[in-house]
């Protein structure tokens, strides 16, 4: 049977010319179907914005990057450095292995000669084995999130406790989610906005950052979930760490369930110059009889 589930996107970067043909139509792309993957090259391609932005776009977007090194084109090794940079699994490919730089040689790499045939066993293994890796787990730019100690969105359910509200009456409850920016080799800042999407309707969702609170702006969707936007900018460098807080409330003014399942869905959306990402997790929520006035 058929699914309709998306495969895993495979970008491959190398020379707009012809002799690349065969090696992409013949080799890389058989290899990637194989392995379970889609690959696609920009020119193969409709978009609006400049051919670079496209590039920059479509290797953020990417489960794999697939870089032919051969002939040491200069926009092939800028792009491939710019997917290392992301923190992106890049497979090299070369016709000749003197191709590969000294400093590059310690990555993944297959040096295929003049036969297509070996290219599509070798790349299919490797594709394969990038896309069963447990660290294929969503990272955009860097960007890992952490409950409770446990990366998203390894973590199958979190659990918390919802409290009772006397002033005004309703429900509240928190979630720590601690930010490491992985990248340390990288030059520049990771910069981001977060989103929030629940299946359940909170009144009101705070972010709470530095010592700031931040009220998020929130959107009904057509599909019932409910979208909290929020403003700050936030700004990790290359290793750092950040705490952000997430305080949940619910006021029986609204006339509105206090929670409308035990546990459901929510999804991070992070917002960055490279796109946007989900990063989801699953809340179970248990009811706690205390009152208390905030």
């Amino acid at each position: 049977m058929e699914t309709t589930t998306p495969k895993p996107f495979v970008f491959v970067l190398m020379p707009f010319d012809r002799e690349f043909d065969d090696v992409y139509q013949l080799g890389i792309k058989p290899a990637c179907d194989i392995a379970g993957a889609y690959a696609e090259r920009v020119d193969e391609q409709v978009f609006a914005e400049s051919i670079l932005d496209r590039i920059y776009n479509q290797i953020s977007k990417a489960d794999v990057i697939v870089s032919d090194m051969t002939g040491r084109n200069p926009n092939v090794f800028y792009e491939t450095g710019y997917a290392h940079a992301l923190g992106k699994k890049v497979i090299l490919l070369t016709r000749r292995a003197e191709d590969i730089p000294f400093d590059l040689k310690h990555y993944s790499h297959i040096v295929y000669g003049d036969r297509i045939i070996d290219l599509i066993g070798d790349l299919e293994t490797r594709v394969r084995w990038a896309l069963q890796q447990p660290e294929a787990a969503i990272s955009h730019h860097g960007i890992q999130f952490f409950i409770d100690g446990q990366r998203l969105p390894n973590q199958q359910e979190i659990t918390r406790t919802t409290t009772p509200l006397s002033k005004p009456p309703g429900t509240y409850f928190d979630l720590k989610i601690d930010v490491h920016n992985s990248v340390e080799k990288l030059v520049r800042a990771a910069k981001f906005k977060i989103g929030l999407f629940v299946e359940t309707a909170w009144r009101e969702v705070v972010i709470q950052y530095g010592k700031k609170d931040y009220f998020g702006k929130h959107f009904q969707l057509p599909d019932g979930t409910r979208l909290s936007l929020f403003d700050p900018l936030f700004e990790l460098l290359p290793g750092a760490w950040e705490s952000i807080w997430l305080h949940f409330k619910t006021y029986d003014r609204y006339r509105e369930p206090l929670i409308e399942a035990d546990s459901f869905a929510a999804s991070l959306r992070i917002f960055s110059e490279e796109g946007v990402v989900d990063v989801p997790f699953r809340l179970l929520l248990l009811r706690d009889k205390i009152v208390r006035s905030t």
